[in-house]
């Protein structure tokens, strides 16, 4: 086993790898006009007061919070993460943005699951909005707080939404994210229960076929070739986008430096009790240098339980549709 690891061949570094500083650049901390504009549309969900617009004019027609709403919030999570070198309070800024995520993406998957019924027959087949990308990310990250019923929900949801082709048809076929399709596909191999056929650029990947192979190994140092030819690859798939380039680390998500993949490894292995080694990597600077303990889970706010009451008065199946049992099943 450890001769087929050491077979993961290392790209080495890339020099065009995203510097911090350029990235910390890039956010402009000041201009929240883009938060308070999607905050706001909340706020008319949840008191009710878009039946004053217009029919045109209304956001959520649809009986559905806004969807940038979903935007927001892995956009916030993501931001924390790209600065949290920097800033002492990280953890609880993407805590905060991560319960947001997951009920921005509650509403989305139920929405999807009313369009089909609603409307059997629409042109479209359906809505196709469901960010793959983003949902392999922001479990990664759910992950690296620790929070394993979180991982538990989102492993499981996302898969429902994929096995269900709510995706996103131009990310998920042409764009080919192998980081998050593998990041998928280890959650499938650790529960064990749920599966996805992916198409095929998701399983070109050597190295990460040799992870997936392997990544029960009790032994931490057998998997250290393979997971430093991961890293090599982190900085070589992070990059802006173009119209003929897509990476699995861009301008979408800012995780350029954030080695969301090998901690999602590593958390899955804490949970099986096995030991992690340590890599030396630049992409496992500080404070991703090792695992973090895992974290509380902030009580939602006023505004996500807003969002939760106005939901269920308005769908009384909405509970049932999104239990764990229904998105296992």
């Amino acid at each position: 086993m450890a001769q087929e690891i050491i077979q993961c061949e290392r790209m080495g570094i890339n020099p065009k790898w995203p510097k911090y500083k350029k990235i910390a650049a890039s956010f402009n901390l000041s201009d929240r006009s883009y938060e308070d504009m999607q905050l706001a549309n909340i706020r008319e969900y949840i008191s009710r007061e878009d039946a004053n617009r217009p029919p045109e004019q209304i956001p959520n027609r649809r009986n559905i919070t806004h969807g940038s709403f979903d935007m927001l919030s892995r956009g916030r999570v993501s931001r924390a993460l790209a600065l949290a070198p920097d800033t002492p309070d990280w953890l609880n800024d993407a805590a905060h943005w991560l319960r947001y995520y997951q009920v921005s993406q509650m509403q989305k998957f139920f929405w999807h699951h009313r369009f089909n019924i609603l409307f059997p027959n629409h042109p479209n087949g359906g809505l196709f909005s469901f960010s793959m990308e983003a949902a392999a990310n922001m479990m990664a990250v759910m992950a690296i707080l620790g929070w394993k019923d979180a991982v538990l929900y989102q492993g499981y949801l996302t898969h429902a939404a994929l096995n269900r082709s709510y995706q996103l048809q131009l990310q998920y076929e042409e764009e080919h994210r192998r980081a998050q399709a593998f990041m998928l596909r280890l959650f499938a191999d650790w529960v064990g229960d749920v599966s996805h056929q992916w198409p095929a650029y998701a399983y070109d990947e050597p190295i990460y076929e040799t992870l997936l192979a392997h990544w029960r190994t009790p032994d931490p140092q057998d998997l250290v070739p393979c997971l430093l030819a991961a890293c090599d690859r982190h900085t070589h798939s992070s990059g802006k986008n173009t119209l003929k380039k897509f990476y699995d680390f861009s301008e979408n998500n800012d995780l350029y430096r954030v080695p969301v993949g090998i901690l999602h490894l590593f958390r899955l292995r804490e949970w099986e009790g096995l030991k992690n080694p340590v890599l030396d990597h630049p992409l496992m600077a500080p404070p991703f240098d090792q695992l973090l303990p895992e974290q509380p889970v902030p009580e939602l706010d006023e505004l996500m339980q807003g969002i939760l009451k106005r939901a269920r008065e308005d769908w009384p199946q909405y509970d049932e549709v999104l239990s764990l049992r229904a998105l296992m099943s």
